[in-house]
């Protein structure tokens, strides 16, 4: 018996030992596993740290490039391995995502600089926020109406109640608006609802200026009315007289002769005024051909006068010119004969006594040298509310007179554009029952000064 318990107590104590030696081993195992994972990974987050230093510095380079607007080189993106190239690649979208909204930007500043008519974007709370040139100019707007109501701009109320109207009904808006300070315009307006995701954000309102063409579409209608009154009444004449020939009148030769006179007489206002019109057609369309050059004016005075004296005196009127000598004046000759004619023309007939003196003189002005030629006279003079009209074609102070005279209207109006066309101008002075005074403006050598039509 107890030889079997020393033998277990020699087991036991074996045992013991070889767990403990096993113990032991495998702690040793275990430990240098740990101490090896252990170094590993105090490399790897070395390895990582240092990746992470050099990322930071590569992308605070690029930070530092792109804030100074630099091209960045592929050496740059391949520094920052796969991140760089997706950078990028997002880099390059970005790019050119910015270089065609900038195109798509430009153009339209473009389009909008370059509109004659008025462009006015207006936010959902009447709020100005764009505007071009020519809104700037017709609406007057201040130099900082960026961002500012429409009420405090001093635009036109019926503007303002087509914006309102348009945000209301969420419907275009179109309306002629007349404008009459500070001076009168005629616009023809359109305001569209802007809307973003179904919702009205606001207005775009676009304005176009009639002024001009209402002015000419006016001018149009009274010269037809004009041109047709002026005809109606020498066909009327021509017409009765050819009618009451045809009734017998053919057979007595004094009423033939009488009658055939006044038609000749009829025909020639006719061909008159036709001729009169076509010339100012010319003028005004640039169809005439211009000869200019230095002329002498003494000489070209006095061959108006020459003409015009017989009918000064069967008036007894005093004809007078005063040139100094030598005055020149760069224009085409028979373009100032017949200015001239006609003022000086003009003049004859609506001085009943007294006189019609030309009288000339070479004045400096800011803009270069000029010859006045002036045309005075004591006749029946022009009160001032005809004097701004005097020279539309068809316009007549005296419509009666006129007509007893010969006059249509167009004299003043063809000499205005013949001036125009040389470079020159007529001015007025005149007061009623003392006389009127006609100024031709003309430059005095300079061909620069002269307008080319």
């Amino acid at each position: 018996m107890r030889q079997i318990l020393k033998w277990f107590a020699i087991a036991a104590l074996g045992g013991t030992l070889v767990a403990t030696l096993v113990g032991w081993w495998f702690n040793v195992a275990l430990t240098r596993v740990l101490l090896l994972i252990g170094v590993m990974g105090l490399v790897a987050l070395s390895v990582f740290s240092l990746w992470l230093l050099s990322l930071q510095a590569n992308l605070q380079r690029l930070q530092t490039l792109l804030e100074k607007g630099e091209t960045i080189s592929q050496l740059t993106w391949q520094e920052l391995g796969e991140l760089g190239q997706a950078l990028a690649s997002i880099w390059q979208q970005a790019q050119e995502a910015t270089e065609r909204l900038r195109e798509e930007r430009a153009l339209l500043q473009a389009v909008l600089q370059r509109m004659t008519e008025a462009v006015m974007v207006i936010d959902e709370q009447g709020t100005l926020i764009l505007a071009n040139p020519s809104a700037e100019t017709q609406f007057h707007l201040p130099s900082n109406y960026h961002r500012r109501r429409l009420s405090e701009l001093e635009l036109p109320f019926a503007i303002l109640e087509l914006v309102q109207r348009t945000l209301r009904s969420k419907t275009p808006q179109v309306d002629e608006v007349q404008i009459l300070y500070p001076e009168e315009q005629i616009l023809d307006t359109y305001a569209l609802p802007l809307s973003v995701g179904g919702k009205t954000v606001g207005v775009l309102l676009v304005a176009r200026d009639l002024t001009e063409l209402k002015r000419l579409e006016k001018l149009r209608r009274d010269f037809v009315a004009n041109v047709s009154h002026e005809l109606r009444t020498p066909i009327a004449t021509m017409r009765s007289l050819a009618e009451a020939l045809l009734m017998g009148g053919k057979d007595d030769p004094e009423v033939r002769d009488k009658f055939l006179s006044s038609i000749a007489e009829e025909a020639e206002r006719m061909g008159r005024l036709i001729d009169n019109l076509l010339e100012l057609a010319r003028i005004e369309t640039g169809r005439r051909e211009w000869r200019r050059k230095l002329v002498a004016l003494e000489e070209i005075v006095q061959q108006v006068i020459d003409r015009l004296r017989p009918q000064a005196d069967a008036k007894g009127l005093s004809l007078q010119w005063r040139i100094p000598d030598p005055l020149e004046v760069y224009t085409d000759p028979d373009a100032l004969t017949q200015i001239l004619f006609n003022l000086i023309d003009n003049a004859i007939k609506y001085t009943h006594q007294g006189y019609v003196v030309v009288e000339a003189e070479q004045v400096s002005a800011p803009d270069g040298q000029w010859v006045t030629i002036h045309v005075r006279d004591t006749g029946i003079g022009i009160s001032p509310e005809h004097l701004s009209r005097i020279f539309e074609r068809f316009y007549r102070v005296d419509k009666a007179r006129s007509r007893q005279l010969g006059g249509y209207g167009l004299g003043l109006s063809i000499a205005k554009h013949l001036a125009e066309a040389q470079g020159g101008k007529i001015t007025v002075q005149s007061q009623v029952g003392k006389g009127s005074t006609f100024t031709l403006w003309l430059p005095a050598s300079s061909p620069a000064t002269v307008r080319q039509v």
